[in-house]
């Protein structure tokens, strides 16, 4: 009896020991099942992606139809020749001159500048050859025909605001430089060496040249003369250097014959590395 009672005491005490209740209860994780931090975690990613939304701008502004902005332009140059004023017989008053415009340090653009009324009277009485000034306005075309029968296209600006632009030291030469009385400027050769430099020039850049031996109408009309300047260059001309001939005849040959060039045929109808060979 007593040692059933030790066994049976004995195997409680193993149950007990062995076969615990509180081992078998599920363990409670407080930051797994959180909902406070599942909901500062989304909000996270909401803010991020917030973020990364593309800036818009606003629309640019409408405003009414102006004819006086329509091709608008500004400009800063140097007066090239002296201003020449017209009165006509309807009363009003127009003026006109040039604007060498710098392309880069060493290329400069001629621009022809028209006035009119009062703008006209102002430029006439004070613009002089030399003087450096703003000037804005439109911008247009003038179709001019010239001696040979061609057409020509000018660009023009019809000034509507002149201002003299503070310390006005040109550095520009302007001596080769006339207008031909109606409003049109172009570059003129004076003495040997610009002669030698523009036939040099020709021969460097031949395509940049209208070729009109074979097209001019009257023989006092230039042999060739620049696309965008308008110098011109004339074989029998009085400073023409004595070497343009044969050089010229070694052109022509690697041309063709140039019976069959047409009216402003360019002249660079061969590869660029024969040109480039003289």
């Amino acid at each position: 009896m007593a040692l059933e009672q030790a066994v049976s005491s004995s195997t409680t005490s193993r149950n007990v020991l062995v076969f615990p209740k509180t081992l078998l209860s599920k363990p409670h994780f407080g930051v797994a099942s959180s909902p406070s931090w599942r909901t500062q975690r989304w909000k996270g990613l909401g803010s991020l992606k917030c973020s990364m939304t593309t800036t818009s701008y606003p629309k640019p502004s409408e405003i009414p139809w102006q004819k006086e902005l329509c091709n608008s332009v500004n400009l800063i140059g140097i007066v090239s020749v002296p201003v020449e004023i017209k009165h006509l017989p309807s009363g009003k008053v127009v003026a006109w001159t040039c604007l060498s415009v710098k392309k880069s340090a060493t290329q400069t653009s001629l621009i022809n500048l028209t006035f009119w009324d009062d703008l006209a009277l102002v430029a006439s009485q004070h613009l002089q050859k030399g003087h450096q000034v703003h000037v804005s306005g439109r911008l247009i075309t003038d179709t001019v025909e010239s001696e040979e029968g061609k057409t020509n296209t000018y660009y023009k600006v019809v000034a509507q605001q002149l201002n003299f632009i503070e310390r006005n030291l040109s550095k520009v030469p302007l001596a080769d430089i006339e207008s031909d009385g109606n409003g049109k400027c172009r570059k003129v050769s004076s003495g040997t060496g610009s002669v030698v430099e523009l036939w040099q020039a020709f021969f460097a850049n031949p395509g940049e040249w209208w070729d009109n031996r074979m097209t001019k109408r009257n023989p006092k009309a230039p042999d060739f003369k620049h696309k965008d300047t308008g110098e011109a260059l004339w074989i029998e001309g009085r400073y023409t250097p004595q070497w343009v001939s044969s050089q010229l005849e070694i052109l022509d040959a690697r041309m063709g014959s140039n019976a069959g060039h047409s009216a402003r045929m360019p002249v660079n109808m061969v590869a660029a590395d024969e040109i480039f060979s003289f």
